[in-house]
């Protein structure tokens, strides 16, 4: 197989690359988590797809499958030609980086014919990663469901085709990549599955294909920074003419137990889906470290003798608090270094919605009466 493929453009693995980012990626490795190892395939061929929120997926998915599996696994890559944004020097370096690790860009508008083939016959008896929402999505949401696009159906139809040629089943495997504001990685692995349908039935590939993205979205892991953005805006708005200093006070044994109350309240009602137990060991606390640095680093909150914030009243009320979102439009005319310092941003925390197991959470909808509760009982 891979005889044919070369002549079209197929570059094998290179082992010196992957054990050179393997070893620099060790000196990070407190910052990255790879849960669910154990349920990789050791053999191929199989379809890898995974979400997409950061220019470091590729790196870190092709450094779970390296370092967590006996074989080493090398991956292909699916990417789209604008992965990096558009024609740049910027982009341009880090589209030749990228393609150290076996990566095969595609335009965003049509994949050819000889494309599909290529990369049909990777699946004959290969490693394909394809992150199915195409364009990084930039506050953790699966992009098809913003534009109520259907699901990935076409990946699936591509396994498929491979199947029928080398009559092997393609194992697809689900794969949750999650950050948190401070860049901490979690890459979770789910068990594969495979889909053979006796004849072509689009129903029932777009029904598994749901299936896959569902298990995808519900092994994201709940971030606490758009509920701890959402918290600090309505205790300022509720506390902001109790002083007319330009900060104002707040226990953080307070803030945490609030947000904890809330976190509870919203899982009982099961608006957020989230295995209580994290609340009770380090999961919670650690995240609540995290957003909180996160927030001082921003210089929305300042750390205190005593245990105790100092909120930054008009920085709480706007961004880092509230996202400051850009259209494509006004991200030309900025200039390169804040172009450059926007585009790496790890996600844009919108202190009105949370994104947790496929659902988008509209914060303010559904936690007033919650934080009021809250608010009265403490």
């Amino acid at each position: 197989m891979k005889k044919n493929i070369r002549e079209i453009g197929y570059k094998e693995p290179r082992e010196k690359v992957y054990n050179l980012g393997a070893l620099l990626l060790e000196f990070y490795k407190g910052k990255i988590r790879v849960e669910g190892a154990e349920k990789i395939p050791e053999k191929g061929p199989m379809l890898i797809l995974a979400n997409h929120t950061n220019y470091a997926d590729p790196v870190y998915l092709a450094y779970a499958f390296h370092k967590y599996t006996k074989s080493r696994i090398h991956l292909n890559f699916m990417m789209l030609d604008d992965f990096f944004g558009e024609n740049t020097c910027f982009t341009k370096g880090f589209n030749k980086l990228v393609n150290l690790v076996n990566s095969y860009q595609v335009n965003r508008e049509r994949i050819t014919k000889n494309q599909r083939n290529f990369f049909k016959n990777i699946l004959l008896d290969d490693f394909l990663a394809i992150f199915f929402t195409g364009t990084r999505s930039r506050d953790g949401r699966f992009n098809y469901m913003l534009r109520e696009e259907r699901p990935p159906t076409g990946l699936i139809h591509l396994a498929e085709l491979a199947q029928k040629e080398s009559n092997n089943l393609v194992k697809i495997l689900p794969v949750a990549i999650t950050y948190n504001v401070l860049g901490n990685v979690t890459v979770t692995f789910s068990r594969h599955r495979t889909f053979s349908p006796e004849k072509d039935f689009p129903e029932q590939r777009k029904k598994f294909a749901e299936e896959v993205i569902s298990t995808i979205g519900q092994n994201v892991k709940v971030n606490l920074d758009s509920l701890f953005a959402n918290y600090l805006v309505q205790y300022v708005t509720q506390h902001e003419n109790d002083s007319k200093s330009a900060k104002l006070s707040l226990s953080i044994e307070k803030c945490q137990d609030d947000i904890y109350s809330i976190v509870s309240s919203l899982s009982e009602k099961n608006k957020i889906n989230l295995d209580m137990a994290l609340l009770n060991d380090s999961y919670f606390s650690d995240n609540f470290f995290a957003v909180s640095m996160y927030f001082n680093k921003k210089k929305a909150i300042e750390f205190m003798p005593g245990g105790k914030y100092a909120l930054d009243k008009e920085k709480i009320k706007n961004p880092p608090c509230i996202a400051e979102g850009r259209t494509k439009d006004e991200v030309k005319k900025i200039g390169p270094v804040e172009k450059i310092r926007y585009l790496m941003n790890v996600r844009i925390i919108d202190r009105n919605i949370m994104y947790n197991s496929n659902k988008i959470i509209h914060l303010d909808e559904i936690t007033k009466e919650i934080y009021e509760r809250v608010r009265k009982n403490n």
